[in-house]
């Protein structure tokens, strides 16, 4: 919440959002005044939100297909009535025994409002392409990559730019995008820009990458022993467990937040859902993960309208009257990701691939977290999504669509690091080097 109030700021002011040391974003630094304590309660009733729609919500929200992380999960998403407590204790979950609806509640929240930080302190770094552009001078570059209604409120700009210029999307943007290392993620980790992004990214993922791994070390030490004695093959310590749990929570959360929520620009409707006339309605300022702009989160008061509708999205309103009034307008993250970067290099190997599409670009702050600091990755098929009908063997329909680390702990799709690995591909690395996977 003090995460986002920065970003907020500094961005009606028209300026970058600063570097955020996690310590300064702690009650313990300075206490919070009566509108960050409102703003605490609306967060709260978000997560109270996602926690319904987790469980209640129809399994086909409209749109909730292209929200998911692939673009290749065509074929829906676990039925949220087997995710349903106690139902989902039938569903054979190993090491889900002892799970109660407060064990839930603990990681699922916890797991949600850490997705909302993340969201807050690495905005800036995904952001970088805009603020670079804005400072430059480069209008051509926030034409072509920000909102595509965005050209209709600027044709002023437009008018100014002539109409090559206006329309290509070529190597030009592909090129001055790969100047900012988040979106690189899909270059070898051994070759020389590689090994620049890795720097890069020790100041970008850094503070939060330690911070949520530290935690998870600390809770670690804090419960008691495994009466079984034994750890995880891949931990090097008793606390790596505690370490990856936090990770695991964070990774499940981006999924299941994802699809929750209506972006209101992009919908034909621009009134929302049918609860956006209600008058008791509930706000919440938010900087959602992968999406990284300031908007404001509409809540109905009656839960139960979520079983049909999603939660609705809007770029904040006070961006209207203020310096910054086109910087959410002028980049789309997403379709820049989709239309520029993975057609030209990623799916160079495997375009016709749609069983391993490879990790969503935004899962860079897991590979660094999982290699820096537990000499981990992800475990081999982490991310296969097979063709239909086994799509419901995959882990990320199965394991990730059932939320199954919030029923064990353990759960965890991890391996040792292995060097020479293509981190975000493993399959395309295993075709080309013969390496086999355990």
């Amino acid at each position: 919440m003090r995460a986002t109030a920065i970003v907020l700021e500094a961005e009606l002011a028209g300026n970058r959002p600063p570097a955020m040391a996690m310590d300064a974003l702690s009650g313990n630094s300075t206490l919070p005044d009566l509108g960050e304590l409102k703003e605490v309660l609306n967060m709260q009733y978000l997560v109270r939100c996602l926690e319904w729609m987790y469980f209640h919500a129809d399994d086909r929200h409209r749109s909730e297909e292209q929200a998911n992380l692939f673009r290749e999960m065509r074929y829906g998403r676990y039925p949220s009535e087997r995710r349903h407590f106690p139902n989902c204790l039938s569903e054979g979950i190993p090491g889900a025994e002892k799970a109660t609806i407060d064990s839930f509640r603990d990681l699922f929240y916890r797991a949600m409002y850490r997705l909302l930080i993340a969201g807050a302190v690495l905005a800036g770094a995904y952001l970088d392409p805009l603020f670079r552009a804005r400072e430059e001078g480069n209008d051509g570059f926030l034409l072509r990559n920000g909102y595509v209604w965005y050209e209709d409120e600027c044709w002023e700009k437009i008018a100014e730019i002539d109409d090559e210029e206006r329309d290509r999307r070529d190597d030009a943007d592909l090129a001055y995008v790969r100047k900012t290392a988040v979106y690189n993620y899909d270059v070898e980790d051994w070759s020389e820009i590689g090994e620049w992004k890795y720097g890069q990214y020790e100041s970008i993922f850094g503070p939060f990458a330690s911070w949520i791994v530290e935690d998870g070390r600390k809770r670690q030490r804090d419960e008691p022993r495994n009466s079984a004695g034994a750890e995880p093959n891949w931990a090097e310590a008793r606390e790596d467990v505690g370490a990856v749990r936090g990770l695991m929570l964070l990774m499940v959360a981006y999924d299941h937040f994802n699809g929750k929520l209506e972006n209101g620009p992009r919908q034909s409707n621009p009134l929302g859902p049918e609860y956006m006339q209600n008058q008791d309605n509930r706000t919440v300022s938010i900087i959602r993960f992968g999406v990284f702009h300031v908007e404001q989160i509409t809540m109905p008061s009656q839960l139960s309208d979520l079983k049909t509708d999603l939660l609705f999205a809007e770029f904040h309103p006070n961006f209207a009257d203020s310096m910054g009034k086109w910087i959410p307008y002028q980049f789309d993250i997403w379709r820049t990701i989709t239309e520029i970067l993975e057609p030209a290099h990623r799916w160079q190997y495997n375009w016709w691939n749609r069983e391993n599409p490879g990790p969503p670009p935004m899962m860079q702050l897991w590979h660094f977290a999982l290699r820096k600091y537990l000499n981990l990755g992800f475990k081999y098929r982490t991310f296969w999504i097979p063709r239909r009908p086994d799509i419901w063997d995959c882990i990320w329909w199965k394991d990730v669509g059932r939320g199954e680390v919030f029923l064990n702990p353990d759960w965890a799709v991890v391996q040792k690091h292995q060097s020479g690995v293509i981190s975000w591909d493993h399959e395309v690395s295993w075709y080309s080097s013969g390496v086999g996977f355990g």
